[in-house]
């Protein structure tokens, strides 16, 4: 099967084994044996049996309740303006399909006519490929063929990583509405141990006096660094891939986080909350930390789930073969 992935990025070429930032959009096209191309480029897209769109968030400059912050004009206009876009990949590819970028929600934040071109374009195409599975409900209010396209890890630059855990916890995010930085701060203090957490966009001015912060890496890195930790928190409220999950889930690392989503779902299934349930976190972080066999039940379980789930083989039988 000739498959081919569109996305913002300006390179053309395949993903190779030992590329060093295998996050989940190279995992993916790697696992296709994909050709990746820029959204600049479609008019060189021919022939291909799946074509797939990992459409650009863009930019948007509303405040978090919706009211405009300063004029601006959001990037992926001059895409979502072009309404033979999909139709013209129609044309000279079998097949195209979007993939969900960030939460499903998020174009929701663009100007109104730009929601209309984003909604039209989406049911233009022979579908999209939603996160999760708490996602696809949500397409399903809006175009007919919605599927899920499950988080990916390539382990072939890891495989070599042994899980070294030290008396510390890593918090999957910053001090922001979108990663939920502080109800995940209140959870890992339990604790009582080294806290740490990302450096990121959203990082807030004074996060340092409550937890350390890792460098900005490349994935292979990241996965180092994640090898180190023994617990982790991630209650983040944006329902999106997954990774952070996924990857403690690959060591055996107990994760606390967001029922919503797959990953944390499926891998960790007896520390997954609503995330405004800071109360059960908390219950589950002081088990966690008491408990040794529970502790023990919930690391091997996360490995066991993580390979039930997500090998790479259940992957590419699910979506190569749909």
């Amino acid at each position: 099967m000739k498959i081919a992935v569109i996305t913002e990025m300006g390179f053309t070429e395949k993903i190779p084994t030992n590329h060093t930032n295998m996050r989940t959009e190279f995992a993916w096209m790697y696992a296709m044996d994909a050709d990746h191309y820029s959204i600049y480029q479609q008019s060189n897209i021919h022939n291909y049996d799946k074509v797939f769109i990992i459409f650009p968030k863009g930019r948007t400059f509303l405040s978090i309740d919706g009211g405009k912050l300063i004029d601006g004009i959001n990037p992926v206009s001059i895409h979502l303006e072009s309404n033979n876009f999909v139709n013209q990949l129609k044309k000279s590819n079998n097949n195209v399909y979007f993939i969900q970028e960030g939460p499903a929600w998020w174009f929701h934040n663009y100007e109104m006519k730009d929601q209309i071109n984003f909604i039209n374009m989406i049911r233009a195409s022979d579908g999209i490929y939603a996160h999760n599975e708490y996602d696809a409900k949500f397409w399903k209010g809006y175009t007919d063929n919605v599927f899920v396209i499950p988080t990916l890890m390539i382990e072939e630059t890891v495989k070599e990583l042994e899980w070294k855990p030290q008396d510390k916890t890593i918090i999957g995010g910053n001090f922001s509405r979108w990663y939920g930085g502080m109800s995940s701060y209140m959870v890992a203090q339990e604790f009582d141990n080294d806290l740490w957490t990302i450096s990121s966009h959203s990082q807030r001015p004074y996060e340092e006096q409550l937890v350390n912060h890792l460098p900005r890496v490349m994935w292979t890195e990241w996965m180092q660094q994640l090898s180190t930790f023994k617990y982790a928190v991630h209650l983040m409220p944006t329902i999106a891939a997954g990774t952070f999950s996924l990857n403690c889930a690959y060591f055996g690392i107990p994760c606390i986080g967001n029922e919503k989503v797959d990953t944390q779902r499926l891998c960790h299934p007896e520390l997954s909350v609503d995330v405004d349930d800071v109360e059960q976190a908390i219950y589950l972080a002081k088990r966690l930390k008491k408990d040794e066999l529970f502790y023990e039940h919930c690391s091997k379980t996360s490995k066991e789930n993580y390979r039930r789930y997500y090998d790479i083989k259940i992957w590419k039988t699910k979506i190569l073969n749909s």
